[in-house]
């Protein structure tokens, strides 16, 4: 869910609608408004490019700009492997970085040479019938 102001936005909840209410929808999150005013204001508020995205960091998007960043972060998430997974987040919890960027070198700098249990592994060698031992880290 987009931020705004490092927070999550609040739907609005107004008081119980008749079905012969005359109503605004905002189509970008679905929300209903009884007053156009109200509707206007939300609708500007979710073209501003006030909002950031909750999962990488990146401010200064629009509502629609901050969704479509959530949902490629969550697709790349899905590429990293399940053998990989629990190593990469000890390595990342055990650094002493406080940057992102610096913890992220930091783990990335570790996990480019070396195999882990279950991780599959691609080679390209010239000659077929070699065959290579990893050095095997149990997690």
């Amino acid at each position: 869910m987009p931020l705004l102001k490092r927070k999550l936005l609040q739907k609005v909840t107004d008081e119980p609608l008749q079905d012969s209410d005359e109503v605004f929808v905002c189509e970008k999150t679905g929300e209903l408004f009884a007053n156009y005013d109200d509707f206007f204001n939300h609708t500007m508020l979710l073209s501003s490019t006030v909002w950031s995205c909750a999962m990488t960091g990146r401010s200064n998007l629009t509502y629609t700009d901050a969704l479509e960043s959530e949902r490629s972060a969550k697709r790349s998430l899905t590429t990293i492997p399940a053998a990989l997974t629990g190593p990469i987040l000890l390595i990342a919890s055990r650094t002493k970085r406080t940057g992102i960027h610096d913890m992220v070198g930091d783990v990335h700098g570790y996990v480019k040479d070396v195999y882990f249990k279950g991780e599959i592994v691609h080679t390209k060698t010239g000659v077929p019938e070699t065959i290579r031992r990893p050095r095997l880290y149990g997690w």
